[in-house]
């Protein structure tokens, strides 16, 4: 999804097939020293959701690492270099946890061994992290980082990065930033626009932490990244053929590039045939939630959670329609809407004579 803005640039979501992203977390550290963050669990599994998601950023599951684990962090800059080096449209690093600088002022992000007198040693340098991003060739890199580091300590050259604080009165073990930061990217703003990008993002977050007398989040880097778009405006008011539009072409889409039997493919199009129920066609909402049982039952079984939901959705938009006519076959009941096939409600079987 694109949007075209007054100042010529382009609002646009990232191509999930050419993008990457590292979600990792650090909840618990071995050293009494570091506070365990225990909330940072909860916020990288809703971070990695809503990346995702095909109602967020779309990405594919194999495109978004999750790392949280002791054995899976010890190898977080393996996973940051392989997905610099495949990434090509969005390259995204998200870390929450602690910041430790060494005796030369260096940053080093702190993994559940880390020893705060030995960041070098046992912690993951920054500028590793700055060498894997300058070397990438994504067309947008994205950094943001749920801890307390001093300015300037995550500036990568040619990345966005979208910081907690740059100030050291950041409270210690305070993680609202990613709190707020999920909130909005999952309620979304009603005074938006149809995509929240990057920069109205920090914007929002800025007038939060503001109004709490909290230390306003830190960015630096734009390059044009404020108009990257992680997800849609869940709060945007658009016109209820607005809506229905956006969901077909969000199925058109993952379709095309993940094909008609793909998990994501049959709950976008669950989404599509609510949007169009609640549109005031219900006959049609019907027609594609016949539709989308049988494509369930064939594709998850005839018992999954659901085909029961598609053909329980079928049921009530037809119930709404006009009329109808139920025939009962040897496998499911099929209701008719009018002259046109509206499709299958729960399933129940009968002695063939």
């Amino acid at each position: 999804m694109v949007e075209p803005t007054g100042a010529g640039l382009t609002v646009r979501l990232p191509d999930p097939t050419g993008s990457r992203a590292v979600v990792a977390g650090v909840a618990a550290f071995h050293d009494d020293a570091l506070p365990d963050l225990p909330a940072v669990r909860d916020h990288v599994t809703g971070l990695a959701r809503i990346l995702t998601s095909p109602a967020g950023t779309g990405l594919p599951a194999e495109h978004c690492v999750v790392v949280t684990g002791d054995a899976e962090l010890s190898r977080l800059g393996e996973h940051v270099v392989t997905a610099a080096a495949e990434a090509e449209d969005l390259l995204l690093l998200y870390y929450a946890g602690h910041g430790q600088l060494d005796d030369h002022g260096e940053l080093h992000l702190a993994l559940p061994s880390t020893d705060p007198d030995r960041p070098p040693c046992t912690g993951l340098p920054f500028a590793m992290i700055r060498e894997a991003f300058a070397a990438a060739r994504a067309r947008t890199r994205v950094v943001i980082v749920d801890c307390r580091c001093p300015a300037g300590q995550l500036d990568v050259a040619g990345t966005y990065t979208l910081t907690a604080t740059a100030r050291d009165e950041h409270p210690p073990g305070h993680t609202a930033f990613t709190g707020d930061l999920l909130t909005l990217l999952t309620e979304g703003d009603p005074e938006g626009a149809e995509l929240l990008t990057l920069g109205h993002v920090h914007q929002c977050l800025r007038r939060v932490f503001h109004r709490r007398g909290l230390p306003a989040p830190d960015r630096s880097g734009t390059r044009g990244a404020d108009t990257l778009a992680l997800t849609v405006n869940h709060a945007h008011r658009l016109m209820p053929e607005d809506v229905i539009a956006r969901y077909a072409a969000h199925v058109r889409a993952w379709t095309r590039t993940h094909g008609p039997d793909h998990p994501e493919v049959l709950a976008l199009r669950d989404e599509h045939a609510h949007a169009v129920g609640e549109s005031g066609a219900p006959a049609e909402a019907a027609r594609l939630y016949a539709a989308l049982a049988a494509d369930a039952a064939r594709i998850r079984g005839q018992d999954h959670p659901e085909t029961t939901r598609a053909r329980d959705n079928h049921a009530a938009w037809a119930g709404r329609a006009r009329p109808s006519t139920t025939v009962v076959t040897d496998r499911m009941t099929v209701t008719t809407v009018g002259p046109c096939r509206a499709g299958i409600t729960r399933a129940t079987r009968k002695d063939q004579p």
